[in-house]
Order: C-alpha cells, then sequence, then structure tokens
C-alpha cells in the first residue's frame, strides 16, 4: 500500500472507528454491540463448534443473514487470537466487504457440515477463502488499529500473560510479511 493510499484508508478508518460508541472498560462484546447499533440490526458472535474449526482451517467468518450479523470464531486458540479473529470480522462488516467470485464450496461444507454448501454459499456476504487480498489487508489493517485506538493491546495489559504479548506479536510479524507491509513511510 502507498504511502497516500494509506494516508486515506487509516483517516477512513479512524472515522469508522470515531463514530462507535464504545463505553470503557472495552470488551469485544461492547464493540460488537456498537457495530450492531451502527447497523441497525443485531450481531452475534458465535464460538465455531467442534475442535479444529470444522477442519476447514477458517478461525472466523462473518455471515449476513437477512436479518442478523452473525460472526463465527474459532475456539481453539488463545483469547487474544479469539478477539483478533473477532475484530478482523468485525473490520470486514465495517469496511462493508463483500464475497468477490465464487464460494470456494469445500470449505463451506467442512465449516457448516450440516449445511447444504449452495445454501450456505447463498448465506455468505463474504467468504474468506474468496476475499479479495486487499479486502484481507484492510481488515487486518482496522483490526490493528482498533487494537491500537482501544488501547486493548495484550502487551500493555496489567494481567495479561507474556504467551498473549507473544501471540499477538506474531500474528502481526505475519500479516507484516505475508502483506509485505512495512507501515507508512515518511
Amino acid at each position: 500500500m502507498e504511502d497516500r493510499q494509506w494516508r486515506a484508508f487509516t483517516a477512513r478508518c479512524h472515522g469508522l472507528i470515531g463514530r462507535l460508541a464504545v463505553p470503557g472498560p472495552f470488551t469485544i462484546e461492547a464493540l460488537a454491540e456498537a457495530v450492531a447499533r451502527r447497523r441497525g440490526r443485531p450481531l452475534r458472535l458465535i464460538p465455531l463448534a467442534g475442535t479444529d474449526s470444522g477442519g476447514s482451517g477458517i478461525c472466523g467468518v462473518w455471515i449476513a443473514f437477512a436479518e442478523a450479523d452473525h460472526v463465527y470464531y474459532s475456539v481453539v486458540t488463545s483469547p487474544v487470537h479469539q478477539a483478533h479473529i473477532v475484530l478482523h470480522e468485525l473490520a470486514h462488516i465495517l469496511l462493508e466487504h463483500r464475497q468477490d467470485g465464487a464460494p470456494d464450496h469445500a470449505s463451506l461444507r467442512r465449516l457448516f457440515p450440516d449445511l447444504d454448501p449452495a445454501m450456505a454459499a447463498r448465506l455468505l456476504a463474504r467468504d474468506r477463502t474468496r476475499a479479495t487480498t486487499d479486502q484481507e489487508q484492510e481488515a487486518e489493517l482496522l483490526a490493528s488499529l482498533m487494537w491500537q485506538h482501544f488501547d486493548t493491546l495484550p502487551a500493555t495489559r496489567p494481567g495479561a500473560s507474556r504467551a498473549s504479548a507473544d501471540t499477538l506479536s506474531l500474528v502481526m510479524c505475519t500479516f507484516a510479511e505475508v502483506y509485505e507491509w512495512r507501515g507508512p513511510t515518511a
């Protein structure tokens, strides 16, 4: 992302975050409620059933049903990673991302084994396996900015364990490597 694009995007993100009324102390649930109020529709945070996210490799997904948004997240990971997964999916919602192209029916079958993949595809507003790289990068950046805005970085919280801080650091370093992002340039 070029410096000009970075500045425009971060300004947009700060505007989105600034319009959310999240009471203190910050919780992911309070943020989800603020996003729901902004969208004017219910939003549920739902742990993914099973021990391995259904074997799909997907750790989080946002499904926009007709009447409500559902954010599913893996519980087979650290609490810090769970929070980041939810922030990432909330970022997709705030950025109004939509799926481009055909969904991956094999992933949908593994994620929702009791639901016909064609039905799951119709229910999904966006399937992470087919979302554009730009959308994934934007969602990761907005999720990171939310960590900073709400001052909830685990490394700065008194009760956070060293493992939690290390997990977040690993997630952010992996993100930087995958997207070849080095932050804004002066």
